[in-house]
């Protein structure tokens, strides 16, 4: 997979991979319909881009009427015959978007509409790959917030940022987009990648979106031989994760480099 070369418009392309997602997808859509209205409004090109990998539970009924019933917000669907998985989806998804910038919306999440500006914003002014921000989680009796603070080395031991984020497409395609058959690591394998070719990768702390704790949800602990596969690779001996130094940057586009 590679993206090198790929020439893509100014905007904002969300992106939602689905699989069997019929009871939460209309509200990650409605949330994403909503953001592209606030991005419409200051003059921001936006589309939504559903990639349905091969659903069997209803979504395609519901998504072949969706353009239909919003002919003010530009939808695309990409039908796929045979189911591939999470990170192959996405990489068609980052192929098949119209705009430089995507943000990752699985279908059991839900987008902040308000704030999707002002990460887009931060991401044309510090040219950030990736740009992620705060996700308080929702589904269960148990407070916690997710990917709320700029990267540290100790990232290099245990993942602490989801992939519900900002993306700029062509950065991460030419790094090879999402690996395949990860398990539940490949938002972890992919910014190591990113990192590892000196990417900017950007913190702004305000709430990007609201991750649903549900069973089958991504965000558990990966298997450990997975994970310990991926620090052979990227943080042999620990050695990285040992430095204890900020790796990433914080930004707020009203205030400016927070760190």
């Amino acid at each position: 997979m590679t993206g090198r070369g790929i020439a893509k418009r100014a905007g904002v392309s969300i992106l939602i991979p689905n699989w069997n997602h019929r009871f939460s997808l209309p509200r990650a859509i409605r949330s994403a319909f909503a953001g592209m209205r606030q991005l419409q409004a200051r003059g921001i090109a936006c589309e939504l881009l559903v990639v349905d990998d091969a659903s069997r539970d209803g979504s395609q009924k519901y998504l072949f009427h969706l353009a239909t019933q919003y002919t003010d917000l530009p939808t695309r669907i990409i039908w796929l015959a045979k189911n591939v998985g999470p990170g192959p989806a996405r990489n068609i998804g980052l192929m098949q978007a119209a705009y430089r910038h995507a943000c990752l919306l699985d279908a059991d999440n839900e987008l902040e509409p308000a704030n999707l500006w002002l990460f887009y914003r931060a991401a044309l002014e510090t040219d950030a790959t990736v740009t992620y921000g705060v996700l308080p989680v929702r589904g269960d009796d148990r407070p916690d917030l997710l990917s709320n603070e700029a990267l540290h080395a100790r990232f290099y031991r245990q993942n602490y940022v989801d992939g519900f984020a900002l993306l700029d497409a062509p950065a991460a395609l030419a790094a090879g987009g999402y690996a395949p058959a990860r398990g539940l690591l490949e938002d972890w394998e992919l910014m190591m990648r990113l990192l590892a070719r000196q990417a900017l990768i950007v913190f702004v702390p305000v709430v990007f979106g609201y991750y649903y704790r549900i069973p089958g949800s991504g965000h558990t602990i990966a298997p450990e031989p997975l994970a310990h596969h991926l620090r052979r690779i990227f943080n042999q001996d620990e050695l990285r994760s040992r430095e204890g130094r900020l790796i990433g940057r914080m930004y707020h586009p009203d205030i400016g480099w927070l760190a």
